[in-house]
């Protein structure tokens, strides 16, 4: 539901602007004057904004130059709504930023079609930007692998000749070398992740031959050894539980092992150590899932719903290094293969589930 804020100190005619656009299924808010319209402008971030001209203290010019220098309300839609007829102000109005300019005595239609017309192009304009920003990771991840694996390979080289001309020689050179080790051979994973997430779009376009392309995978030991892995990493081992049905499942053993890392990872991430981790992997009738459930602070809904890659929620000291694409990595896997993939988070469990078809025919094959 669009949120619209309106600014009018009379309040008869703020009330009839409010309760037609309820009537429209539009949520308001109100300001009394200028001065508290900002102020509830910057709070409340409302998608448009309807603002009188003439009010004491500060005028709707005012508003206007108030909330353009702010980058958070810079691109809110605004539309004026005066008394004011006279072109020159319709120009300064328009010259100052605004939207739109309506005079009164408004025609409810044509305040209408104003709202929705500015709130149809600032949607457009946000799906663009959110469509360019997405190209750009995209093509960062697609070039970035390449360089640092080339400058891994190196320092690898050049720790691995230091540490045999020093060996025996400095007990520090050992427990160095094991340091750089443990660094490059993390940075080599994320490098391996970000490769994988910026081919997602090419492979899903493959998706039919993709899915002929290997043998579907033995669930039990690939969930068994990635989970292993990522919970020794952390040290964390103790506090797996995996219970796998044995299953053949339609998804190659190095992407059902990424599905698990991730998940597995996510949940050491975002969870006390000492409690439990839970991993199982069980087939139904038609679908087969994989289900990783932990507990810790958990994310709301809203949260869930805009997960992305380069996205984190969690911050804080003790919390590890990461890039934020790990779920959005599980979705695009899943998705690639047919799978369907949630996340639900209650009551300080947060459970990832993804459900995979156990039908013979390609994903998505109705398309």
């Amino acid at each position: 539901m669009h949120k619209i804020l309106i600014i009018e100190d009379e309040q008869i005619l703020r009330r009839q602007i409010a309760r037609l656009l309820q009537m429209e299924g539009f949520e308001t808010l109100e300001a009394a004057n200028g001065t508290v319209g900002v102020a509830t402008a910057t709070s409340a971030l409302p998608d448009l904004i309807l603002c009188d001209i003439m009010m004491p203290d500060l005028d709707g010019f005012g508003v206007l130059q108030a909330l353009r220098q702010h980058p958070q309300t810079a691109m809110i839609p605004f539309i004026f709504l005066t008394a004011l007829v006279a072109t020159q102000d319709q120009r300064h109005g328009m010259e100052e930023g605004a939207d739109d300019y309506l005079t009164k005595p408004y025609h409810p239609a044509a305040l209408l079609g104003s709202v929705r017309r500015r709130l149809e192009k600032r949607s457009r304009q946000l799906e663009e930007t959110r469509r360019r920003a997405e190209e750009i990771s995209l093509a960062i991840a697609a070039a970035v692998p390449a360089e640092i694996e080339e400058s891994l390979d190196h320092i690898t080289t050049v720790t691995n000749l230091l540490a045999l001309k020093y060996a025996g020689e400095d007990s520090q050179v050992a427990a160095m070398q094991q340091s750089v080790t443990r660094e490059t051979l993390r940075l080599r994973r994320l490098m391996r992740r970000l490769h994988i997430y910026s081919q997602l779009p090419q492979l899903y376009a493959h998706r039919f031959e993709l899915a002929q392309a290997g043998p579907p995978a033995e669930a039990g030991p690939v969930i068994e050894r990635a989970a292993r892995e990522v919970g020794r990493r952390w040290k964390r081992g103790a506090d797996l539980v995996i219970a796998v049905e044995a299953a053949t499942v339609p998804l190659r053993a190095e992407y059902l092992s990424l599905l698990v890392e991730e998940l597995v990872d996510n949940a050491c991430k975002f969870s006390t150590p000492g409690t439990a981790i839970n991993v199982s992997g069980q087939g139904q009738s038609a679908f087969w899932s994989l289900t990783v459930a932990n507990r810790g602070p958990g994310l709301s809904d809203e949260q869930i719903s805009q997960i992305g890659a380069f996205k984190q929620f969690l911050h804080c000291q003790e919390k590890p290094r990461g890039l934020g694409l790990g779920l959005a990595l599980v979705q695009g896997v899943a998705r690639l293969h047919g799978c369907e993939f949630a996340l639900q988070s209650d009551a300080g469990t947060t459970t990832a589930t993804v459900l995979a078809p156990l039908e013979t025919q390609p994903p998505n094959s109705h398309e």
